[in-house]
């Protein structure tokens, strides 16, 4: 277990790295951090523009909740690139294992995740004249950092079809956290939607911890909240499972058919 954490670290020292080719400190903060603030703020003016306060704020802590979502699941393209570049097999023969590195490969965006959504918790409310209940609001940022946990885990198993088929990386990126975005009660409430698709909608991430975060804002009973959290951390948990069966798939198939290469 000891070896395993070591490997994990080492795989997010070399996904920072990996981050720090792609951006410095100020293109990131006034590049990409930005980008994310404008978005939450165009959702948010959205729904100003109806008149309705309460569905202002619903929309605004619900994009600003779903960026922790969006970032965490860019682990796709970074386990994808593991296949572009032909690393994989090394991977798999490696007595470490695959699994630890597969799991600290993408803890980078976790990291920004909980920073964009954090500067926007803090900074985008009272920017738009939709003040949060403070100390309340307070009370929802470790609910955050379990969205954040349990939309890693969905990135890392949906990364499993992006190793399988080459070139569609960035299309299941886009509809890892774009339905969840549709469907998952960002800027529209659940009950909108029909009840076979609610019940899908309830096995996907930040469903469940955005109601929860929604109740504390809103003083909601601490049973109520609760049970939503309990309910995201067994999602989360269902879809790292989901995420191990399928790299150890992936894997043994590979092994026996000669195909884990980027040509694969």
């Amino acid at each position: 277990m000891i070896h395993a954490i070591r490997v994990i670290g080492q795989a997010t020292v070399l996904g920072f790295a990996e981050m720090g080719r792609v951006y410095t400190w100020r293109t990131w903060t006034f590049g990409w951090l930005l980008r994310l603030l404008c978005q939450v703020s165009f959702y948010a003016l959205l729904g100003s523009y109806l008149g309705d306060p309460g569905l202002t704020r619903f929309v605004l802590v619900g994009n600003i909740v779903v960026l922790a979502c969006m970032e965490s699941t860019i682990v796709v393209i970074s386990l994808a690139g593991e296949r572009a570049q032909g690393t994989l097999p090394l991977l798999a023969v490696a007595p470490a294992g695959h699994l630890p590195v597969y799991l600290g490969r993408g803890v980078q965006w976790m990291t920004t995740g909980l920073v964009s959504s954090m500067v926007a918790w803090a900074v985008l409310p009272p920017l738009l004249g939709v003040p949060l209940p403070w100390p309340r609001a307070a009370y929802a940022i470790p609910v955050i950092v379990l969205v954040l946990v349990s939309s890693y885990g969905y990135g890392c198993a949906l990364a499993g079809v992006a190793l399988r088929t080459r070139g569609v990386e960035w299309l299941v990126l886009n509809f890892a956290y774009g339905i969840i975005m549709a469907f998952g009660g960002t800027n529209v409430p659940l009950s909108v939607w029909p009840a076979p698709l609610r019940a899908v909608v309830e096995y996907l991430p930040l469903v469940h911890g955005l109601q929860a975060v929604r109740g504390i804002l809103d003083g909601a009973p601490a049973g109520h909240v609760l049970a939503q959290v309990g309910a995201e951390a067994l999602v989360g948990a269902g879809w790292y499972l989901v995420a191990w069966l399928s790299m150890e798939r992936l894997v043994s198939v590979g092994r026996r058919t000669g195909t884990l290469d980027h040509a694969g």
